[in-house]
């Protein structure tokens, strides 16, 4: 169903914008200029089509890289395109009143088009490819005093798959890591983006993370190979299999349902993992209950589930979990705004989309990391990838 809709749907929306401006802006123009347009419309949508037919009539056999940069081209023209269309509309407003046709919407139309354009490829060359560490420093009256000053170093959905050229920074961004000395480092789940095999190529920088607590992981909605074309189940599970053993292999402690115990001192907090925990269509993998039995005794717990949903709908209801850490929203991969006053897609389905929220208890908090990687389209506009540095103080 969604193969018709995306091959009608798109090329409709496309076209109608480029009869749209030909007629308003080329019509006039010269033979070699009429070329141009036509020419680079026909094969961006011939390039779309071709896309949509790889991803979806052939799941697994298009190469993702190739499919998302496919996509890149496609809304780099278009997008442009749709944002002057609109606005150049209102010029004809006055015609309404028989009145002479506008010239306002068609100057905010191109200054729109020009910054779309601008924002794409800065999204796609440089933001993509350079992190943002942001340092959060979060108070709790009930933490040991040995953890005063703590610090977690947290990082989450690589998608190694969809990296790209991304990857050439990878060792940049580990360097980086290590350099905060941080005494424990988290990764909040989808290191893979389809399969288990993405990641031997990178086990080796992976590896290179130290902490003297330990990096320990937790499994996203990607890294169990939903999104992936299998010729039988067997198969599918053995690739998850070998994700779990190549990530303890770097030395990474897979938390699947499980906790563990970490001291300072005569003190210890617990750091619970849950498997991948999401509304639907996303799996429940995730049992809580099973990961850490006693949820409401008084040890100060940290909890990493790649779901920020999970929190309000099991965190918060049955336990008395003190840190929530969640990846999985991207913010969309686009952020508008400013700090104090942000806004992305990912509200609407994510209503806990990116950094830090408190419970109305005032107790729990989650924080949510925008993550690394990308999806769909290779660029994030004032989203970039994210690394965060927490650290834990006991409030006097």
């Amino acid at each position: 169903m969604r193969l018709p809709l995306l091959l009608i749907l798109l090329p409709l929306l496309a076209l109608s914008a480029d009869f749209y401006i030909f007629r308003r802006n080329f019509r006039h123009k010269s033979k070699w200029i009429k070329i141009l347009w036509w020419g680079l419309s026909l094969v961006t949508l011939l390039l779309v089509c071709i896309g949509v037919t790889g991803l979806f009539a052939f799941p697994g056999k298009l190469d993702i890289n190739i499919s998302m940069w496919i996509f890149y081209i496609f809304f780099l023209v278009y997008m442009p395109k749709w944002f002057y269309s609109i606005f150049s509309l209102f010029d004809y407003v006055p015609r309404l009143w028989k009145r002479k046709k506008g010239k306002w919407g068609h100057m905010i139309g191109t200054a729109l088009a020009l910054y779309v354009i601008g924002s794409m490829l800065y999204g796609a060359f440089y933001a993509r490819q350079h992190p943002i560490y942001n340092y959060r420093t979060i108070s709790f009256p009930n933490l040991p005093e040995d953890f005063d000053g703590y610090r977690i170093v947290q990082f989450s959905d690589l998608h190694l798959e969809t990296l790209g050229s991304a990857a050439n920074y990878l060792p940049r961004w580990i360097n980086r890591i290590n350099q905060l000395h941080p005494d424990l480092i988290v990764f909040t789940g989808d290191l893979v983006n389809r399969r288990g095999n993405e990641l031997p190529p990178y086990m080796n920088e992976l590896s290179r993370l130290s902490a003297p607590d330990g990096v320990y992981s937790i499994l996203g909605n990607h890294d169990y190979g939903d999104y992936f074309h299998w010729e039988n189940p067997e198969e599918k599970e053995q690739t998850l299999r070998s994700l779990i053993v190549n990530e303890e292999k770097m030395g990474w402690t897979m938390l699947n349902n499980r906790s563990v115990f970490l001291h300072r001192g005569n003190d210890s907090i617990a750091l619970i993992g849950v498997e991948n925990w999401g509304l639907p269509p996303f799996p429940q993998y995730g049992k809580l209950d099973q990961a850490y039995s006693s949820l409401n005794d008084s040890v100060f717990k940290i909890l990493l589930s790649h779901n920020p949903l999970h929190w309000k709908h099991e965190v918060i209801p049955h336990s008395n979990i003190d840190l929530t850490l969640s990846g999985h929203t991207h913010a969309m991969q686009l952020k508008l705004g400013w700090e104090g006053f942000e806004y992305s897609f990912a509200e609407p389905l994510y209503p806990e989309w990116s950094g830090l929220y408190t419970a109305p208890d005032k107790h729990q908090m989650l924080y949510v990391n925008e993550g690394i990687g990308c999806v769909f389209l290779p660029m994030r506009i004032g989203a970039r990838p994210e690394i965060t540095i927490i650290t834990l103080k006991k409030e006097s």
